[in-house]
Formats: C-alpha cells, structure tokens, sequence
C-alpha cells in the first residue's frame, strides 16, 4: 500500500469542510478528480474513510483514525523534505560542542535555545569537559567546537581560535573555617594543611592540569562546582571558585573569600574549532558565540 502526502492532504481537506465541492475549488480541481482521489486511497486501505449523505460527507470511524495518525505523517515528510535540503545545502546532521566547566550555565543554555531555533535539523551534542580536556577533546576530533578552552592555544595548525575573555576566580572557604577570621594574606604553608577541592582534568592525550593544588597538599577529586561549593561550605576543604558562581554565596555569607600571597591569575578562554570540513552550522556557532553580548557572559559577565 502507498499513499502520497498529496493524497493524505485531500483527506484532510475534504474532511475539514465535509464537502468534495469545497475541497475541489480550494485545490482548484474538478470535485470527480477529489472524488477519484479518496476513492483509489480508500482501495489502497481496504477501509472507507467517509460515509456520503448526499453533498455532504463525514467521516468513519477509521477515517477518524486516519486523519488523527496521519497529521504525524504529514510532518514528519515535512521535515525530511526541509532537512534533507539543509544536508543539501551544507547543514551538518550533527554538532559535537565541548564546553568548559567553568562556563556559566545560563549563557549556555541561552545558546542552546538559539541553537535549535536556527537548526531544528541539526542533533547537538553537548559534553562538559575540564581543564586540558578541551583541547583534547578537539584535537582528538571528539568534538568539532570548543567553548571556552583555555590559556593558549597548543598548536594553530587546522584549528581556527578566537579569544572570548577571561574568568576570574575567587580562593573561598566556609564560614566557620580555621582560615575565614585570617585578615594577612593566606601563604602556602598554611594552606597546606587543608584538603584542596578539585574536579579532574578530563584530558586523555593532553597532560592532566589542576586548576589549584599546592606541591604536598591533599586533593579531593569531585565531579562539579556544585559539589565542590557545598564541601567548602561544610570545611570539608578549601579552593577556588570561578567568580560568578561564588559572588552570590559571597554576598550571603554563605562563603568567605580569602586574599591569597600567590593569587590565581584569570584564565583565558578561547573558542576554538577544527578548520578542516566546517560547516554552516559551526560558523554560525563562532559568529553566535564571538558577538560581544554572548562572548561577555561566556567568561563570568553580566
């Protein structure tokens, strides 16, 4: 059995207005030809979908069946149709984006938003990789775009980087932490006495970075900012916080940001992907991320 969207869209018109007249003058054709129509779609489904009272029809209860299940039909050729066109114009089918951790959710989440608005054909992939884990996974080829890789970009070769700003980081500990009455400048010696709160570099190829740990000092390994933040709170350990995700918890009281005699410098983020087979989708990524109200909130601004 075969039947084609031309043919289903008949159905429907015809079942909207009850009438092969009306449908026939809406697709501008004679009403035997709707009638021929609904008649070879009625053999080819062994069912009839309408019952005749003179001008007018309605439908059976199989042609209510149909018409409910064949809505899904119709949209479903739309949208092979108009991604099938897409592919054809250069759209890649799928996206791989690895996104630092540091990056700030709702910036994110905005892009995503964005993203399927422009792309509904396009599969985006989103994986959260730390540290040297972003450049690895680009120059491993598991992703295609990175967002906010960071410090310096290892090699220039096939790649296309751009600069998105710099996040700063804030040394917290918990309220009622040995170190939060401290007014000097905390020192190393100090500090190692405290278990540091890390989340492991996620780099396979690349050599594992820590984004805080003093030589002798105890890390403790976790898997986000989430946990991390909350250990700190309980005086499980100390760290550092990229600056938009402690301020709230600063000016609460929640934690206790400490001056540090060797402070953590910013880190610098890029966006960066591979130049080899880059399509439309990954170009309008880089412009997207690069404009200057989205590049600002990447790295921590309002």
């Amino acid at each position: 059995m075969f039947i084609s969207d031309e043919t289903i869209r008949v159905v429907h018109l015809v079942a909207k207005y009850q009438s092969i007249t009306t449908a026939a003058e809406q697709l501008n054709k004679v009403p035997s030809a709707i009638s021929y129509t609904i008649k070879k779609a009625e053999e080819a489904i062994g069912a009839e979908l309408f019952i005749r009272k003179g001008r007018y029809i309605e439908l059976t209860s199989a042609g209510e069946y149909f018409i409910q299940h064949s809505k899904n039909i119709l949209n479903d050729l739309e949208a092979l149709k108009r991604n099938t066109v897409l592919i054809h114009d250069g759209v890649e089918q799928e996206l791989v984006v690895a996104v630092n951790n540091i990056i700030p959710t709702p910036v994110l989440v905005e892009f995503i938003c964005d993203f399927e608005r422009q792309f509904p054909s396009t599969t985006l992939r989103i994986n959260l990789e730390v540290y040297n884990g972003c450049w690895d996974a680009l120059y491993s080829k598991r992703a295609d775009l990175v967002i906010g890789a960071p410090h310096a970009v290892p090699s220039t070769e096939g790649i296309i980087s751009e600069p998105i700003g710099q996040l700063e980081w804030d040394f917290v500990v918990g309220p009622q932490h040995p170190l939060a009455t401290q007014v000097q400048p905390l020192q190393n010696a100090e500090l190692r006495q405290y278990p540091a709160i890390c989340i492991r570099d996620t780099a396979v190829n690349f050599i594992p970075q820590q984004a805080w740990l003093l030589e002798g000092q105890k890390p403790l390994f976790v898997p986000d900012f989430l946990t991390a933040i909350s250990l700190i709170q309980k005086n499980v350990g100390i760290g550092y916080i990229p600056h938009h995700l402690a301020q709230p918890l600063l000016n609460n009281g929640q934690l206790v940001k400490k001056p540090m005699q060797e402070h953590k410098h910013a880190t610098k983020l890029f966006l960066a992907a591979r130049s080899d087979g880059m399509g439309k989708v990954c170009r309008w990524c880089m412009e997207y991320l690069q404009h200057p109200a989205v590049s600002g909130k990447l790295s921590g601004g309002n």
